[in-house]
């Protein structure tokens, strides 16, 4: 498959997240806190997990052969051209150990953090796909949305003093209304246009992935 349907399939993935954050406002009164809770973490959970799914896709396609939107064909850059080949090389890039050759992953849990910006470059040069340079340029670029996502999704699932400090740092970027949970980052408001912080997000990654494929 070529890489630009993969960005229609992110596109409605975050579409839908968009909706339940949107569901989630609509929850004002406290009684409704669980819910609005609820749909919040659902909305974030799904939206991390959606873009990632992207990122390992576009990474598997480039390396393994693909069609760019350009037109350009991609041949494959690994030996053999699998996802599992792909797998095993995200991994051993990601956790800064060595690459050996013909060896492959197909254990979905030993897998790296797709979407983790602080690691694609590592992986991305391991994989040495014929478009790692736009890869590296989008996927690395400098727009911190999925980073913020990750930062905030990880606090919510694993909430302690560390995560939730990892949030509280990034409260320099946003400005912040309330901050008693994790979850409330979602509701910052960027500065100037004053759009949701999550919905910031959301829109980063749909540029990253634009500028991907």
């Amino acid at each position: 498959m070529s890489l630009p349907p993969l960005k229609f399939m992110l596109d409605s993935q975050l579409a839908r997240s968009e909706e339940d954050f949107k569901v989630a406002l609509g929850f004002t009164s406290k009684k409704d806190k669980a819910l609005r809770r609820h749909h919040l973490e659902g909305a974030l959970s799904d939206a991390w997990q959606a873009y990632c799914c992207f990122v390992r896709y576009v990474l598997i396609r480039s390396a393994t052969g693909t069609v760019a939107s350009s037109g350009a064909m991609l041949g494959p850059s690994v030996v053999p051209a699998t996802w599992e080949r792909v797998s095993y090389i995200g991994g051993r890039a990601a956790s800064g150990n060595n690459v050996q050759p013909g060896l492959t992953n197909n254990i979905l849990r030993k897998e790296p953090t797709w979407g983790d910006s602080s690691k694609i470059v590592n992986i991305v040069n391991a994989l040495a796909p014929a478009n790692g340079m736009t890869l590296k340029a989008n996927f690395a670029g400098g727009l911190a949305g999925p980073k913020h996502c990750q930062i905030v999704r990880n606090a919510c699932a694993h909430k302690n003093n560390q995560t939730s400090g990892e949030v509280r740092a990034l409260a320099s970027q946003y400005l912040v209304s309330a901050f008693k949970e994790p979850i409330d980052a979602m509701l910052w408001k960027v500065p100037p246009t004053n759009e949701y912080a999550f919905l910031s997000w959301i829109d980063d990654m749909k540029a990253i992935a634009a500028g991907v494929v």
